[in-house]
């Protein structure tokens, strides 16, 4: 898997995101040696399931052809942004990124039970109740996100892939 590669020969490579001021290195970076990544842990293409400090989180790795890609660079930014100032129970919580190292990555906490699609693949139709608390769950997450000031964030889409299941 090119992951272990990458991070063997990560020392060399500048980001586009590098600092010159060890000063200015965001209080979110993350050592990448850190992250322990096993063989076969990839979820989907540049998605994986790896270890820091003994937990699970889930890691997006922006892959090597977007370093030179001006837009996915501005959107990795970006994202990372949005990440660093949400903080709500209904929203996965970001862990933190590798913006000084090769690859880039973005770490959040892990949900064992995976995202609401693979859940109702699984169980099929739910019980009135339970689709209410997902709706729920799902609109008071929404709401965070609107109010946010100064400017609220606007979620792109509310496919339940994209909708975590954390429920007991």
């Amino acid at each position: 898997m090119e992951i272990f590669v990458i991070l063997l020969y990560q020392k060399t490579k500048k980001t586009p995101m590098t600092v010159s001021n060890p000063k200015e290195v965001p209080e979110y970076e993350l050592n990448p040696l850190e992250l322990e990544f096993r063989r076969g842990e990839e979820v989907t293409k540049g998605y994986y399931v790896a270890k820091w400090y003994g937990s699970k989180v889930f890691v997006k790795i922006l892959d090597k052809d977007s370093f030179s890609d001006g837009d996915s660079i501005d959107a990795f930014k970006h994202e990372l942004t949005l990440l660093e100032k949400a903080r709500h129970p209904n929203l996965v919580q970001f862990v933190g990124a590798v913006t000084q190292n090769v690859p880039l990555m973005i770490v959040s906490e892990y949900h064992q039970k995976g995202d609401l699609a693979s859940y109702l693949e699984t169980k099929g139709r739910v019980q009135s109740y339970k689709a209410i608390r997902f709706a729920l769950d799902i609109a008071r997450g929404l709401n965070y996100l609107h109010e946010c000031k100064p400017e609220p964030i606007i979620h792109g889409d509310l496919s339940p892939k994209f909708q975590k299941y954390c429920a007991g």
